[in-house]
């Protein structure tokens, strides 16, 4: 599951984790990416401060948000991303198969379109 750190503030994307053996360091701590960072937003200017529970979101299967946020990241951060690129690309073959699915199962006629009871009559 990616781990994407946000200033509190402004919304700026400070890190992201995307999967394991991106790095050989691991999930940075807060407070490590804090002491990165001088503990100042690089985009607003304001501190930086330890996350409590509230702050923290889990997003069950959010491919399609994973997809948004990593090509925010992309714009915005100054980081390599030749190793993510393949990521990058089958998240968005994947997103794409998800939305053409979803599109033919809402679309009325078509195949894998009508429910269970209604294909077998």
């Amino acid at each position: 599951m990616p781990i994407v750190y946000r200033c509190g503030n402004c919304g700026f994307i400070l890190h992201v984790f995307v999967r394991v053996g991106q790095n050989s360091y691991g999930v940075p701590t807060p407070s490590e990416l804090m002491s990165q960072y001088g503990g100042i937003c690089p985009a607003c200017g304001r501190p930086l401060r330890q996350p409590t529970l509230d702050d923290i979101v889990i997003k069950p299967d959010g491919r399609e948000e994973l997809l948004r946020v990593l090509e925010e990241a992309r714009e915005t951060m100054r980081i390599r991303w030749r190793r993510l690129e393949p990521l990058l690309e089958q998240l968005r073959l994947e997103v794409e198969r998800r939305r053409a699915a979803r599109a033919a199962a809402e679309t009325p006629g078509a195949p894998g379109g009508l429910p269970l009871g209604e294909a077998l009559a």
